[in-house]
């Protein structure tokens, strides 16, 4: 329920745009991991805990090749010994990742493919699970790939009872 609340800190400008971001209003985009996770820096329970690490970990991805990274949480910067030859900060992948952050990923990602935004109409359910499938083991964690499909019919059923009329 948290995982973009790091998004509050972004402009509409940006949020609502109806076209594709340009560089920089995608490295904007990518700080609301950051931000998000700063609200939590004073934990006062297990589920702040867990939503600090969801905040900031929902967009990296199993390959290495998400964002934010290895990054210090206060100034956002990279990790010592963890950046690329470009300066940047490795992303996290496989078990680095939070399992909340992996599970999030999939899930964050099932419900912006299958929901209409401004930008894109919804997509089919098969199209949706086809993506899924191959981003196992890329984009998502694999073992979690096959559990989101063994309870497919469950996540179906929650979606439609949910369905958001605008």
């Amino acid at each position: 329920m948290l995982h973009d609340v790091g998004k509050v800190a972004i402009s509409d400008l940006i949020l609502k745009k109806p076209g594709r971001f340009n560089r920089d209003e995608f490295e904007m985009i990518k700080q609301h991991t950051i931000l998000g996770a700063q609200l939590f820096l004073e934990p006062q329970s297990e589920f702040d805990d867990a939503a600090s690490q969801v905040a900031l970990t929902h967009h990296e991805r199993w390959d290495g090749r998400g964002y934010p990274g290895f990054v210090d949480l206060i100034s956002g910067s990279p990790l010592t010994g963890h950046t690329g030859p470009n300066g940047q900060p490795m992303g996290k992948k496989g078990t680095d990742i939070p399992l909340f952050g992996r599970i999030v990923a999939l899930a964050d990602v099932y419900d912006a493919l299958s929901s209409e935004r401004i930008y894109k109409e919804a997509w089919s359910e098969s199209d949706v699970m086809l993506t899924l499938e191959k981003e196992s083991g890329h984009h998502f964690d694999p073992e979690l790939v096959e559990i989101f499909f063994s309870i497919s019919d469950i996540i179906r059923s929650i979606r439609q009872r949910y369905v958001d009329n605008g």
